[in-house]
């Protein structure tokens, strides 16, 4: 605890103590200004700026935040590794203004330029025009709480919220062991977590909520944030996101061009879909075209996925497309070397009415999927060399319509696994020739899981769900 003669610092300014201070504030009170080998602590408090004390400290050192509300803030962090600490997911809040149409948000802060341009180079969401105020308008959609950019060592984030960011809660783009955990992340419209472009990665403990905002706006991402939490852009992930709840969002769990990885104890709740797993061909992080990742080996061990049944416009495999999305619990699409063990999978499906849907629904989804954002050939899939062993997935529903956008109504129908496309479907080329449906590749193995409704979709074979139909 601080002593109560403890001299205030100046609004705007940050005061600098040693780690070994802070820690001992919860003992005794010690001198500000001691330094030690670990790096200094800059103890910021509500009502003065947390940029500034970023902007002050070195890699290695510690931001703490007082309890409070720092309103109207956001950060760019550039080229620094630090661990940034609050007093706890519901005492320390980063806030940004209210907003519901782009027009309503507030302009970007000019010190986080680098980081929000950063942002506006790879969201096909955003468009950056003009200069000075007009830029910071523009890049108004482009703002997060806390943006780590190109860290250049170790970055943590713990005990704290953020609250309301028109872009992200929280990002660390580039960067190398990452923790993230004991967060909450309220109301975002594109991440509550992101972690692209980087290798070893602990995102735990954290809360993700989103909000449905009503809207399907062009610079938004439609009616509530794209994901709660998300891997991506990371040949060497070695990722581990565990115990974290996220509920509210487009995607509850987005993991997206990533390579190795586990998924354990999550719960995802409330979302169009629930768990996606995706290789969709092309990275966003660097920006460099053509590039790609073989995107697959993860584990999902032990999560629990239900009651996902929001319907959202959605960018799934055709980034800049506006997709009907709804009711899936988990989807495993062109990756390959993917383990999902011991999750309860239970309770998700569109909600009616029933809708022609642009995504399939169903409790577990195993799909190849065309690839919309690459002009390179084979850039991603079949999905491949997958193993569903001991999970349960049971009461998961789907919207059928027996004949796409036409005469006859969709209806809702129990289905908890789905391996390919639904019977039915027809994909045509450019020319409007019909193509071959895509299916799965080798290696798709179930056991042990209790299931209801399987159904293999068009032209696949040869693969024993092992629960009814299938």
């Amino acid at each position: 605890m601080h002593h109560s003669e403890r001299p205030r610092p100046r609004a705007g300014l940050a005061r600098e103590l040693s780690l070994v201070s802070v820690l001992a504030l919860l003992f005794a009170v010690l001198p500000a200004g001691v330094a030690s080998a670990q790096g200094h602590t800059w103890v910021v408090e509500p009502g003065q700026s947390i940029q500034d004390a970023v902007d002050q400290a070195s890699s290695g050192d510690t931001i703490q935040l007082l309890a409070g509300t720092y309103a109207d803030q956001a950060v760019c962090i550039e080229g620094k590794g630090l661990s940034i600490v609050g007093a706890g997911s519901d005492e320390t809040r980063i806030t940004w203004p209210d907003w519901t149409v782009v027009e309503d948000q507030q302009a970007a802060p000019a010190a986080g330029n680098a980081c929000w341009l950063e942002w506006a180079r790879h969201d096909p969401e955003s468009t950056v025009t003009g200069s000075g105020a007009e830029l910071q308008q523009s890049l108004s959609d482009d703002v997060s709480a806390l943006f780590f950019f190109n860290p250049d060592s170790p970055v943590t984030v713990t005990g704290l919220q953020t609250v309301n960011h028109p872009a992200n809660g929280i990002v660390v783009e580039t960067g190398r062991d990452v923790e993230v955990t004991h967060t909450k992340g309220v109301a975002h419209d594109r991440y509550g977590i992101l972690v692209s472009n980087s290798t070893d990665s602990r995102i735990t403990d954290n809360v993700e909520q989103g909000l449905d905002r009503g809207i399907q706006q062009e610079g938004t991402s439609g009616s509530s944030g794209t994901a709660g939490i998300s891997v991506s852009d990371s040949a060497d992930a070695h990722a581990y996101v565990a115990d974290n709840t996220s509920d509210g969002w487009n995607l509850g769990i987005f993991i997206r061009e990533a390579r190795t990885g586990t998924l354990v104890g999550n719960t995802v709740t409330n979302n169009c879909v629930g768990i996606n797993m995706f290789d969709d061909g092309n990275t966003e992080v660097p920006v460099v075209a053509p590039s790609t990742i073989e995107a697959g080996a993860w584990a999902v061990l032990g999560n629990t996925v239900r009651d996902d049944h929001r319907f959202c416009l959605a960018g799934i495999g055709q980034v800049e497309g506006q997709l009907a999305v709804s009711g899936t619990g988990v989807a495993v699409v062109n990756m390959d070397s993917v383990l999902l063990e011991g999750n309860t999978i239970t309770d998700n499906g569109p909600t009616p009415p029933a809708r022609t849907l642009d995504f399939p629904a169903a409790g577990l989804l195993l799909l190849t999927l065309p690839l919309f954002n690459t002009d390179q050939p084979d850039a991603a899939g079949p999905v491949t060399d997958v193993a569903v062993v001991d999970n349960v997935i049971e009461g998961n529903i789907t919207s059928v319509d027996t004949d796409g956008p036409g005469p006859a109504e969709p209806f809702l129908a129990p289905l908890d696994v789905l391996v390919g496309f639904p019977p039915g479907t027809v994909f045509t080329d450019a020319a409007g020739n019909v193509v071959p449906t895509p299916v799965p590749g080798p290696g798709i193995h179930f056991a042990g899981n209790s299931c209801g409704v399987a159904l293999l979709g068009e032209g696949v074979t040869g693969i024993s769900v092992g629960c009814g139909g299938a």
